[in-house]
């Protein structure tokens, strides 16, 4: 019993981490997307 429930509590731990990082990647890529955005129009010019 105890084993399984410390299963499903890191595997818990570990969605909710990943859920976390997933929506802090979204949120920072756009802001990360409009950079390299002006960078490559920078380049072109």
């Amino acid at each position: 019993m105890n084993n399984s429930s410390e299963r499903g509590f890191k595997l818990t731990t570990v969605i909710f981490a990943v859920i976390i990082m997933a929506v802090t990647a979204m949120l920072s890529g756009n802001s990360v997307a409009d950079d390299m955005d002006v960078g490559t129009t920078q380049l072109e010019e």
